[in-house]
């Protein structure tokens, strides 16, 4: 079971193609990729983007100890496929409490990761200067430069496999957990690893519009 279309920018509901038009519509943000999330057997929703999204799937390998996938979203139709998708995990912030991140993989244009992360979109700003972060990301060492983001969190974006690459943290010191090696593997190209996956509590935050973006 799958959450109803909702634009990747502003969740707001979408207009459906009709025949005046063979895309989806958001009365805010025009013609978008249409977003949704797995209400329900995330692990099939897993398997499913591993096997026909055009981006990455990513998910950490090993997972960071005691943490868990606690959400999966994608944004595409029937005809292209995944175009962007998020995995969302949690378990223990280094500073202690509760902590969530989220990845997320997306084509140009589909303004999922600068909703998550709290910024106007869809894409980026150059990115100047060096990078403050590194993970590892399909066996490459892949750069991450912070994002202006809200207070409550942490963003970085970088780029891997020819699309954008983003790291949302919440709370904010969350962020310690890049300190350690951060090893990301694409699950289209081990498609076991969701399999085997441990899915915890719901995400919230792939669903919850950031104020800054209402």
């Amino acid at each position: 079971m799958t959450t109803a279309a909702a634009c990747p920018r502003c969740l707001a509901p979408l207009r459906p193609p009709d025949l005046w038009s063979s895309q989806y519509r958001c009365d805010g943000h025009g013609e978008v990729t249409p977003y949704r999330t797995a209400a329900s057997s995330r692990e099939q929703a897993m398997h499913a983007m591993a096997t026909t999204s055009t981006v990455p799937v990513w998910l950490p390998e090993p997972m960071p100890v005691h943490w868990y996938v606690s959400g999966v979203g994608w944004a595409g139709d029937e005809r292209t496929g995944p175009r962007a998708t998020a995995v969302a995990a949690a378990g223990p912030c280094p500073l202690g409490g509760p902590a969530e991140m989220v990845l997320i993989a997306e084509a140009p244009g589909i303004g999922l990761g600068a909703r998550l992360a709290g910024i106007a979109g869809p894409d980026p700003q150059t990115l100047p200067g060096s990078s403050e972060a590194k993970v590892e990301a399909a066996g490459h060492p892949t750069a991450l430069w912070p994002v202006a983001a809200p207070p409550d969190r942490a963003a970085f974006v970088g780029e891997a496999r020819g699309v954008w690459l983003w790291l949302v943290l919440w709370p904010a010191d969350a962020a310690l957990i890049l300190l350690e090696h951060l090893v990301l593997r694409d699950v289209r190209d081990a498609p076991e690893l969701g399999e085997r996956s441990f899915f915890g509590a719901f995400s919230e935050h792939l669903t919850t519009l950031p104020a800054t973006a209402r």
